[in-house]
C-alpha cells in the first residue's frame, strides 16, 4: 500500500515524529492522498514492532512527549520491496502507479518496465470499455462529458507511459 511506502519515505528522509510525518506527505501529495491518525499512528506502530524504525522520546518543557521515529537498515530494504511490489491490482490504481514512479530512481530498470507495462495493459482495458460506452447515453449531455474526459486522460496517461517505457529503454 502506497501510504506505508510514503510514511517510511520520510522518515528516511530524516527522523520524523508523527504530525511531522502527515504534514510533509500532505505538502507533498496533499492533492492526491490524505493521511488520517488511524492510518498513519497503528502503521508507525507495527513498523516498530517489525523493526522497520526505531522510536524515541523526545522530552519538551510544558509539552507532551514526542516520539520521533528513525528508519533502520530493515526499513531501508523495506522501501525497495514495497516499492518492487507491485501487482495488477495496484496497477489499477493511478496513485500506487504515481507514487512507485516517483521512486523508479531505487528500482531496476526491468523492475521499471514491469510496473510500466501493467500499468499500461491495464490503461488500455480501460480505454477500450470506455470506447465502448461512448455514444450509449446520447440523451445525457454531462454524463458523456465526463465520459470524453475519462477517454482523453486515460489516453494521455498511455502516452505517457509510452514515452516512459522508451527513456526507460535508452
Amino acid at each position: 500500500m502506497y501510504i506505508e511506502l510514503l510514511i517510511l519515505i520520510q522518515i528516511e528522509m530524516a527522523p520524523k515524529h508523527g504530525y511531522e510525518i502527515k504534514k510533509e506527505i500532505q505538502r507533498d501529495l496533499g492533492y492526491l492522498t490524505d493521511v488520517n491518525h488511524n492510518m498513519l499512528y497503528p502503521t508507525l506502530r507495527r513498523f516498530t514492532e517489525q523493526g522497520l524504525i526505531t522510536k524515541k522520546i523526545n522530552e519538551q518543557d510544558g509539552k507532551p512527549n514526542q516520539f520521533v521515529y528513525e528508519i533502520t537498515e530493515a526499513g531501508k530494504t523495506k522501501i525497495t520491496d514495497l516499492i518492487n511490489a507491485f501487482s495488477e491490482k495496484d496497477a489499477k490504481h493511478q496513485i500506487e502507479f504515481l507514487i512507485r514512479v516517483s521512486l523508479f530512481q531505487r528500482i531496476s530498470r526491468d523492475n521499471q518496465l514491469r510496473i510500466l507495462s501493467m500499468r499500461k495493459k491495464d490503461l488500455e482495458a480501460l480505454w477500450e470499455d470506455l470506447k465502448k460506452r461512448e455514444g450509449k447515453h446520447v440523451d445525457d449531455w454531462y454524463r458523456n462529458e465526463v465520459l470524453q474526459v475519462s477517454i482523453s486522460q486515460v489516453k494521455g496517461e498511455m502516452l505517457w507511459i509510452d514515452e516512459l517505457i522508451r527513456k526507460t529503454d535508452s
